[in-house]
């Protein structure tokens, strides 16, 4: 005699996973560094940290080496011009500038090299996780330097979240 076999039901289709978007950090405070890490490793998105560098040398070694969709730039880091940066790294990847240095001028420049996004780093975590995933959404679009919001609404802590789009 034959023994029936066990029916196992048949589990759906799985869906296409949708790889996270690579985040690497870059900011001159360790603190602020590991504080993101585990933002980003805590956070219910599809956000990955591949990485973080404490200066420009090292931001630009782990940009080319890491490949990351979203790079969070400071501004100031340690000393050198973050911003300086923007015209290297924004054929690389999506640029998120976040900074304590808020002021309009500062604002006013980022978008001028080519920020998508800005954010102040008295804002909640959350429109910083979501500025993160609306810049990830955007890899593979060609994203050449001058990108910003011509708008300088788009550049005001209200609006942090949202990446900058030139009108």
């Amino acid at each position: 005699m034959v023994a029936p076999q066990a029916t196992v039901p048949q589990a759906a289709a799985p869906q296409a996973a949708v790889a996270p978007f690579g985040v690497l950090l870059v900011d001159d405070q360790l603190a602020v560094r590991e504080g993101l890490a585990k933002l980003i490793a805590c956070a219910p998105l599809q956000l990955c940290c591949l990485g973080t560098a404490a200066n420009s040398a090292q931001a630009m070694h782990a940009v080319r080496s890491l490949r990351p969709d979203v790079v969070v730039l400071d501004v100031d880091l340690g000393g050198e011009d973050g911003l300086a940066m923007l015209p290297l790294l924004l054929p690389l990847a999506r640029v998120l500038v976040l900074t304590c240095h808020g002021d309009p001028a500062t604002r006013e420049r980022a978008l001028r090299l080519g920020a998508q996004a800005f954010i102040e780093k008295h804002r909640p975590a959350a429109e910083l996780l979501d500025a993160m995933v609306r810049l990830g959404r955007m890899r593979g679009e060609e994203c050449p330097a001058g990108q910003g919001s011509s708008s300088s609404r788009d550049m005001e802590p209200s609006s942090a979240a949202r990446p900058l789009r030139r009108s």
